[in-house]
């Protein structure tokens, strides 16, 4: 399974207001990361929770 790729054009984190931010969105749902520097490139890695419930059925 590939690792989809998106940009990453910006990272604010500002601890002191709880403010973390990914692409000016939101990081809520993400558990772990890992900010890498390599050749003049930046990447991120990302570890994201998700809950998948079954949709309700009828019987």
């Amino acid at each position: 399974m590939a690792i989809e790729s998106k940009a990453f054009e910006s990272l604010h984190i500002d601890i002191k207001k709880g403010e973390y931010l990914l692409n000016g969105e939101s990081m809520k749902a993400i558990s772990h990361l890992e900010l890498e520097f390599n050749n003049g490139e930046w990447s991120l890695l990302v570890t994201k929770d998700e809950l998948f419930k079954q949709a309700a059925t009828k019987i």
